[in-house]
């Protein structure tokens, strides 16, 4: 297949946190390539994932949700979804169908004014929309944040409504090469799609200031002392002694939970046996230490 022939693109899915852009990204490459939990801000990285089609290659761009930056932390992940949306080839802003336009949709839609790629607009959640026609409203207050060329309300949790936007965003890739191998879903390596999969369970095990203060890395990731294991070590950072408490738990038990969802998914990635060892440290204000945030990979 010549060039001509062959279409492709980056595309970047943008919106407030918590709207649904990581599990809209699961759903458009058809497994999953990143974490997803009902805490705002559960994405910190740019994520690509890469859905394959016969003559032609989408890459999603997953990126942090527009919100406040309280800290240096915030204000990296804030800018990394503003260069995304500048460099795409085709922007899709997500919302909330449950609800009318917020202050920090508006705030999204004041950026796409710059945003010269075509944007289309996703109106998420209809399945939870009750009654049915409190939607419409909400759909035409959500296309008056900024010049939208389509619109298109579904469920990225139900997999409703996916293929108009798709042969929508289809339609208007351009010509050229594919930008990475047929059998690539995603640009993370294993050891930070491990990392991640940990702080997903650590996010769906806790709750208040936790969430937002933890980080991990990983400290070893080797190959065990039989072929068919694995052995990590993993330590989990959080920026006060109450916050490891709650982590730890009553007699290590909330740790133990976490480490045994994490395991298991961690085997089901690696299709080997895993030995994972888990520890929590207190990293005083990490997420404003540009030392500490190179470290954790979110320079």
């Amino acid at each position: 297949m010549s060039q001509s022939e062959f279409r492709s693109g980056f595309i970047a899915l943008l919106g407030k946190p918590n709207v649904g852009k990581s599990t809209l990204l699961n759903r458009l490459v058809g497994t999953k390539v990143a974490i997803t939990s009902p805490k705002p801000q559960t994405t910190r990285r740019r994520i690509l994932g890469v859905r394959h089609g016969e003559g032609h290659q989408m890459v999603f761009v997953d990126t942090p949700g527009f919100h406040p930056a309280e800290n240096m932390l915030g204000q990296r992940m804030l800018e990394s979804a503003r260069t995304e949306g500048r460099e795409a080839d085709q922007v899709v802003l997500v919302t909330d169908g449950t609800h009318m336009p917020t202050e920090e949709d508006r705030r999204v839609g004041e950026f796409l004014a710059g945003v010269r790629a075509p944007k289309l607009l996703v109106v998420n959640k209809v399945d939870r929309v009750q009654p049915k026609e409190a939607l419409l409203p909400r759909i035409v207050a959500y296309q008056e944040l900024a010049e939208f060329e389509e619109v298109f309300p579904l469920s990225a949790l139900e997999g409703q409504n996916l293929e108009p936007l798709i042969q929508s965003l289809l339609s208007r890739l351009s010509p050229g090469d594919p930008y990475f191998p047929p059998d690539q879903v995603s640009d993370q390596n294993q050891e930070i799609l491990i990392e991640e999969i940990l702080r997903e369970k650590v996010l769906l095990a806790t709750r208040q200031e936790v969430p937002h203060s933890v980080a991990v890395r990983l400290e070893e990731f080797r190959p065990g002392d039989n072929p068919s294991t694995w052995f990590i070590r993993a330590l989990i950072y959080v920026e006060r002694e109450g916050q490891k408490a709650i982590l730890v738990g009553k007699g290590g038990a909330t740790l133990r939970k976490i480490g045994t969802q994490a395991r298991i998914e961690i085997e089901a990635l690696l299709d080997k046996k895993v030995f994972l060892d888990v520890w929590v440290k207190v990293k005083p204000d990490w997420r404003d230490r540009a030392d500490w945030l190179r470290a954790l990979g979110y320079d």
